[in-house]
């Protein structure tokens, strides 16, 4: 049976795309007319209609050119065209959250300048690697000097890598440029090296005991949360007593009015910017920043402010 033939005119009007592209796409070779007239203009058929029909398709999805010629001669599925177009197209959305959080952070600073701008870019456009490389920078500032365990050091670096995922949300990705300018910054440094100072710098500083102790005061906490009880409660002021006396014993030191008033410029010192760090490092895993135990220390940190200062 003859198919029934269509000048490049009734092609165009029937596929609702222009002649000057029918013309482009069969040049291109890819829309190769099935014949031509005595005078020379191409004829096509429900053949190249079809045909045409599949490269706009192909065009609204992305591909270029060459790949849907490669679609076309066979020389590659549809859908491993359509798989690679999905994996350009996965990046290029990644890339322009990442471009979206540097220009939001960019606009929060006050007397933005160009240097800043390209600090944010950069910010949101390093690898893992590079991730890594700025926490191992910031804990080797703060240790420097200290008689910190080396081991602890490596155990804290390698929790505390904040990890991306490949496609970060713009709220991950804020996470990663505030962090990083956390970390950077020389008061928060300095702050970090004191306090890593009055705990390391002494004849012995038991690091399981430590742990032991931290991690009983946070199920403490924990459960007066979840009983509904502010840090300002009897509850509150019991607990803090508890870790007065554990910090005490953890230094070498008396639970006595001088600890006391020591405790009370430290904690007057806090700087809030290190219960920010893991809740930060907890948004960049997909977490919620007040996930335990960032939300059972904020409310220790509450609650001894208050105790101390009675």
């Amino acid at each position: 049976m003859t198919q029934r033939t269509y000048s490049i005119g009734e092609a165009a009007r029937l596929s609702g795309m222009s002649v000057r592209k029918l013309r482009f796409y069969s040049d291109q070779g890819l829309l190769p007319p099935a014949g031509r007239t005595a005078s020379g203009y191409r004829v096509f058929t429900d053949d190249e209609l079809v045909r045409l029909d599949l490269i706009r398709c192909l065009r609204d999805a992305g591909l270029g050119l060459d790949a849907i010629r490669e679609v076309l001669t066979k020389e590659l599925s549809l859908v491993e065209a359509l798989k690679l177009r999905l994996e350009t197209l996965e990046a290029e959305i990644a890339a322009q959250r990442r471009v979206a959080s540097a220009l939001r952070a960019a606009l929060r600073s006050p007397q933005l300048t160009e240097a800043d701008l390209r600090r944010f870019l950069t910010m949101t456009q390093l690898s893992r690697t590079e991730r890594r490389n700025v926490v191992e920078s910031f804990f080797e500032k703060v240790s420097d000097g200290i008689n910190i365990d080396r081991k602890w050091v490596r155990q804290m670096i390698e929790t505390t890598v904040p990890e991306l995922p490949d496609e970060p949300t713009p709220e991950q990705c804020d996470a990663w440029i505030e962090l990083s300018s956390i970390l950077n910054d020389p008061s928060f440094i300095a702050q970090m090296r004191a306090n890593a100072s009055d705990a390391w710098d002494r004849d012995a500083f038991d690091m399981e005991a430590c742990k032991a102790a931290s991690d009983a005061i946070v199920r403490e906490a924990k459960q007066a949360i979840d009983d509904g009880l502010e840090p300002t409660s009897d509850t509150g002021s019991a607990i803090a007593r508890q870790w007065l006396e554990a910090s005490a014993r953890l230094m070498g030191r008396q639970p006595d009015l001088d600890f006391r008033n020591w405790l009370r410029a430290k904690y007057a010192q806090h700087d809030d910017r290190a219960a920010r760090y893991w809740q930060l490092v907890a948004i960049m895993r997909g977490q919620r920043p007040d996930s335990s135990p960032n939300r059972e220390w904020a409310w220790i940190v509450d609650a001894m402010r208050n105790h101390l200062a009675d």
